[in-house]
């Protein structure tokens, strides 16, 4: 006869059992049982007491070497860890125990990671924590936590394959333009209103720093030509000029405006770099590359800028004598401006994934990260203009081949800041709006994604302080003799 019963039920216990129909048992030690018990010596009388080696041990789970690390009692110097292979878990505990850190040192004025060595702060006006910290690998402000957040998605077939980052661009006006090779799509972020127009192969595509136009490189025929678009209203568009350039330049891969929109720069597909100058757009060649000009950025004080080609050489010239100053040779390389310093620039190679902070004037890595295999490839990396947080878009392959993309923001190349990605559709970078305030991401499923990288309120305190700032330098009697310095 059988029947069920409960995991919490017992048998009720009978008196009377016939004990010969019982399952005998033999009462053994476990075998880790050295572990749980002392081993006790029995010592003479009168002689000398000795103790146990080993005695009763109880770990609690909080106790773990887990636990350890997440503890804030246990905060010191930690040991290295990969900064490509961070995942989530390590971002919120990294910034438990940094925050804490940075509050503390800044707090008495420790300035290295030792706990008696303290700075005289007589006479001396207080300093941020990041600005001359030897933590960091470059200047920068971080967010005290993670806070970027998603905004809108949007479906948007066809932007994902592949990313040109030279096809797209973002207004000051709040309008982005984006073209996968055959027309090119405005969209306005405030009343979400598209427009297409139809253009001629076009191969490349700026706006100016003003937003008031639009240059595009395209096709008039066989003719590779560069067209400047009027912006009139965010409905209304004017071609107010066109450049036509010879053959023998084969296209117009990237453009890139000068800070001060007084000049248009213009890599090509023979590898030459065509400088145009407004009003007028009198051009002038600077023959470096022997191949395809991928990109071209100025850094923020026009002093120099760089370009990349196909074969991972980077020239950076002068900005002002256009005359080549370094060349870098990688294999397949991005690279980026410091936003605050125009000296120091972020240079690194996709496979195997690498990263390299250089300054210019010194000719000098300040800070490297290297791997030696290929799973991880670096999509591209940039500056946030407003934090100075560097953003390394990489694509990541697990043990089963699967892909995942995500975004990675370093306060130093040992420090994850926040991570920004999608389970699901993975996240890989577009471009910043023009006050580093959003992000444009797309997914593997042609999704296109607004993040909100700093919050409103933050956001809004930063342009009060600007205007704050500006009306101050305006109303200064100094600001009567910058024209003779």
């Amino acid at each position: 006869m059988f029947f069920e019963m409960s995991v919490c039920d017992t048998p009720s216990k009978n008196s009377k059992m016939d004990k010969k129909s019982l399952t005998p048992f033999k009462k053994v030690r476990r075998k880790n049982w050295q572990q749980e018990t002392a081993a006790y010596k029995v010592q003479p009388k009168g002689g000398p007491q000795e103790y146990p080696i080993s005695g009763d041990r109880f770990i609690p789970k909080r106790f773990q070497q887990d636990g350890i690390d997440h503890n804030l009692k246990f905060i010191g110097q930690r040991e290295e860890r990969d900064i490509l292979e961070t995942g989530v878990l390590w971002t919120a505990s990294y910034w438990r125990q940094s925050s804490f850190i940075s509050a503390i040192n800044s707090t008495f004025g420790i300035q290295e990671r030792r706990l008696l060595q303290f700075s005289s702060l007589q006479g001396t006006a207080p300093e941020a924590v990041c600005s001359g910290s030897a933590d960091f690998d470059w200047p920068c402000n971080p967010r005290p936590r993670p806070i970027a957040i998603q905004n809108a998605t949007h479906e948007m077939p066809g932007i994902v394959s592949p990313v040109d980052y030279n096809m797209m661009d973002w207004s000051p006006k709040d309008m982005v333009a984006v073209s996968t090779g055959q027309d090119i799509m405005l969209w306005h972020n405030l009343d979400e209103t598209t427009m297409i127009f139809s253009v001629d192969s076009p191969t490349a595509l700026r706006y100016s720093p003003n937003g008031k136009y639009l240059s595009i490189g395209c096709f008039d025929g066989n003719y590779p030509v560069l067209d400047l678009w009027e912006v009139k209203t965010s409905m209304e568009f004017e071609v107010s000029y066109r450049k036509f350039f010879l053959k023998s330049i084969g296209c117009i891969t990237c453009i890139e405006w000068s800070p001060d929109g007084e000049q248009i720069l213009c890599g090509t597909m023979s590898g030459g770099i065509m400088v145009l100058a407004l009003p007028k757009l009198r051009s002038q060649l600077i023959r470096e590359h022997r191949r395809k000009v991928t990109s071209i950025k100025f850094s923020p004080t026009q002093k120099y800028f760089a370009s990349s080609d196909t074969s991972g050489t980077i020239y950076i010239f002068d900005g002002a004598l256009k005359k080549r100053i370094l060349r870098l040779r990688g294999r397949s390389v991005v690279f980026d401006w410091h936003p605050w310093t125009g000296e120091d620039m972020v240079v690194a190679e996709r496979r195997p994934a690498s990263i390299f902070i250089l300054n210019i004037p010194r000719r000098q890595f300040v800070a490297s990260y290297k791997r030696r295999d290929d799973r991880i490839t670096i999509k591209t990396v940039t500056f946030s203009k407003i934090t100075g947080e560097l953003l390394v878009n990489v694509l990541r392959r697990d043990d089963m081949d699967c892909v995942t993309c995500e975004i990675l923001v370093l306060a130093s190349l040992n420090r994850l800041v926040d991570l920004m990605c999608n389970s699901e559709r993975g996240t890989i970078f577009l471009m910043w709006n023009p006050d580093g305030t959003n992000i444009a991401t797309v997914g593997l499923d042609d999704t296109f994604s607004v993040w909100s990288f700093i919050p409103t309120h933050k956001r809004k305190a930063i342009l009060r302080q600007k205007e704050q700032q500006g009306a101050k330098e305006k109303n200064s009697s100094l600001s009567l003799f910058k024209g003779m310095r």
